[in-house]
C-alpha cells in the first residue's frame, strides 16, 4: 500500500488516500505459495515504485480461481493473496474472521488501470479493456471505476458493514490479460528475490499484470 495523502480531520488524518498494486500471474495449478512469494519478492525489488506490488495472486488458467497446488488457509498470508475475490487496501495478514482483522475500510474508489507484462520487458495497455460496443462507446465490456464503487455499495448495503475488501472478478474478466498461455513450475522454480528484472518477466512471460487500485481508505 502506497499512502498518497491524509486528510486532516479533528482527530488526525483518519481518511488515507491510497494506491493499492496486485500482481496477477495465471497459472496451471501446480505452482506453490513460496513460488508466489518470491515472485512477488522479486517484483518489488524490481519494479519502479508506481508499479511495485503490495499482493500477488496466482489464478487458475481460464477460472480465476486459486492457482495454487496447496490452497491457502487465510484470505492474505505474507501480502500472498489466497484469491482475487476479498483483497484488502492494505495490510499482509487477513484471515476469514471480520473481528481479528485491523487496516482500512474503502470509502470510494477513485480510478483503477491494469498492465500486462510481457517476456520482452515492455508492457501493454492496449486493448486491456475489450470494447465491443457501436461507436467506440466503452460499456459492454469495460469494467470502470463507478462500477467498482457500485459493488462496495452493494456489498455495504448487503452486510450493513463497512465494506474492507475489493473483488477484483470483474476487472480481471474484462480485461484482455489473460487467457492465454498459464505458467507451471519451471517457469518459477529458478526464480528469487534477486532475481534480474528480465528474468521475472521471462517468468511472467505474458501470463499476469499489475492491477492498481486508487482508492479512499478510512482507518478503522
Amino acid at each position: 500500500m502506497a499512502s498518497l495523502g491524509g486528510l486532516d480531520v479533528a482527530f488526525g488524518a483518519q481518511m488515507q488516500i491510497v494506491r493499492t498494486n496486485v500482481l496477477i500471474v495465471e497459472t496451471d495449478g501446480t505452482t506453490t505459495q513460496t513460488m508466489a512469494n518470491n515472485v512477488l519478492s522479486c517484483a518489488r525489488n524490481r519494479y519502479v515504485s508506481h508499479l511495485k506490488p503490495d499482493y500477488i495472486a496466482f489464478v487458475a488458467s481460464g477460472a480465476l480461481t486459486e492457482g495454487y497446488a496447496t490452497e491457502l488457509t487465510d484470505q492474505v498470508e505474507s501480502n500472498v493473496l489466497k484469491d482475487i475475490t476479498k483483497v484488502p487496501l492494505a495490510g499482509s495478514q487477513r484471515d476469514s474472521t471480520a473481528s481479528n482483522n485491523r487496516g482500512l475500510s474503502i470509502e470510494a474508489i477513485l480510478n483503477v488501470g491494469v498492465v500486462q507484462i510481457g517476456n520482452d520487458d515492455t508492457a501493454t495497455v492496449d486493448d486491456l479493456f475489450a470494447d465491443a460496443s457501436p461507436a467506440g462507446i466503452e460499456v459492454d465490456e469495460t469494467h470502470l471505476p463507478h462500477q467498482m464503487q457500485s459493488a462496495l455499495m452493494k456489498d455495504a448495503f448487503d452486510d450493513q458493514a463497512e465494506p474492507t475488501t475489493m473483488n477484483l472478478t470483474s476487472v480481471l474478466t474484462h480485461s484482455g490479460i489473460l487467457g492465454g498461455s498459464a505458467q507451471a513450475t519451471a517457469d518459477f522454480a529458478s526464480l528469487s528475490e534477486t532475481s534480474s528484472l528480465a528474468d521475472l518477466n521471462d517468468a511472467i512471460a505474458g501470463a499476469g499484470g499489475v492491477i492498481s487500485v486508487l482508492a479512499l481508505g478510512k482507518i478503522f
